[in-house]
Formats: C-alpha cells, structure tokens, sequence
C-alpha cells in the first residue's frame, strides 16, 4: 500500500488539501444544467431530517428509515453513481428545500473503480463542499469512508490511502466531518459475514453497522439540543 509519509503520499495530501481549499470559491453554476435534481427523499423534512447521499450504497439501504429513526432519514442516492452524476444533481437542489441536519456522504468508490486517479476524485469531493457552501451554508457534512468489501478486494490499498488522506484534510474544512465505517467492517484484517450476494453491497447486518457509526457521528459533531430534540 502506498503510504502518506512517502514522498507520493505527501504531494498527493498537498494537493488534496489545495483542491480542497480552491474547493471553497467554486461557483456551482457550472453544474446547474441538469434536467433533474437528487432523487427525493422520503419523509417529511425538518430539523431532523437527514438526506444520506451518494451511489448505489446509500440507495440500496433499503432499512435506512428503519435504521435510523427516529431521525427522519432521506435516501438520496442513485444506483451507480460517480461524482459526475451525483455534483450536477446535488447542484439543482431547489434553493427553497428546508435544510437538513445534516448531509451523509458516501461516494467516489464508484469513480476508483472507473480508474480515476485520487486526486480527482478529491477535486470533485472539494466541488462537492463548495455547493453545499453556496446552497445550504454550514450545514454539516459527514463523509463516510470508503467501505472494504469481497468483490473490490483489489481496491482495498487506494481505499485506505483516499481514507487516511480524507482524515486529515477533514481539520481544513468547515462543518465537514469524518465516519470510520471501514474498521468496524474488519475484524482481524478479515472481511465479516455483512455483505450481499453480489459481494460489494451491504446487508442488513452491515447496514446496521452503518447506522450505529453514523449515530455516534451525530451526537459528537451536531448541537446537543438538536440531538436531544430529534434522537432522544
């Protein structure tokens, strides 16, 4: 695997953390010509509304408002999306959508396994966080790691170096937030009995482990009284 402290792991960091920088004065105008916006989320909206973003991870999560309640929980995720799919999408969010809590964010495997290098996958995490600035202010963001899994084994190295290089740009950024899903995921280096058929996807189990993560995640980075108030 290819570490941080190398000389390539630190000039893919530098970069990351300038994109990630640059990241805030991009226009999103750039991307509102999409037909349509994210698909819509279920539920009423509200100051406990959660919209959980991203590719066919967060969309095939069937049990997320089972999971998560009582947070109202939005799926909005798209079957097999890259970040080319999900940032013109996320751009056309009707500017009068109540603001949610807050955002989860799952997504760039998909664009790995298309064989983009990390760096752009960055820029595109950056473009992300800069419309979310420009449409939802400081509404925070929690970006789930990048998730091991049987059928994308092979992977598994640049997932940890997007994971780690994610950690520590995190600091850089206002109102976004880091969740390890990865490491509960694992045990002793082995991958568990929480996937699908399919051998990427999540099961039940697996997505319980999702859910338990993004609930602790909740309650340290968000206001008390808006936990109280919408977790109990």
């Amino acid at each position: 695997m290819q570490r941080l402290d190398t000389p390539w792991g630190k000039r893919l960091l530098a970069v990351s953390i300038f994109c990630l920088i640059l990241g805030g004065w991009f226009t999103f105008t750039h991307y509102r010509n999409a037909r349509q916006p994210l698909p819509a989320g279920q539920g009423r909206e509200g100051p406990c509304a959660l919209w959980f973003v991203g590719s066919s991870s967060i969309k095939r999560w069937a049990s997320l408002e089972q999971d998560m309640t009582p947070w109202i929980a939005h799926n909005r995720g798209i079957n097999g999306a890259t970040f080319n799919e999900i940032l013109p999408r996320f751009a056309n969010i009707e500017t009068h959508t109540p603001r949610p809590a807050a955002i989860i964010l799952y997504a760039g495997e998909n664009d790995m396994v298309g064989g983009r290098q990390l760096r752009s996958i960055f820029h595109d995490l950056a473009h992300f966080l800069a419309i979310r600035t420009q449409l939802m202010g400081d509404v925070p963001v929690i970006i789930l790691s990048m998730k091991p899994s049987p059928g994308r084994w092979a992977i598994y190295p640049q997932q940890q170096i997007y994971n780690d290089a994610t950690r520590r740009l995190i600091p850089h950024m206002q109102d976004v937030h880091y969740a390890d899903i990865t490491t509960p995921l694992l045990k002793d280096g082995q991958l568990g009995d929480n996937y699908q058929p399919d051998k990427v996807h999540m099961n039940a189990a697996g997505y319980r482990i999702w859910a338990d993560v993004v609930r602790a995640r909740l309650k340290e980075v968000l206001p008390a009284q808006t936990v109280k108030a919408c977790a109990g």
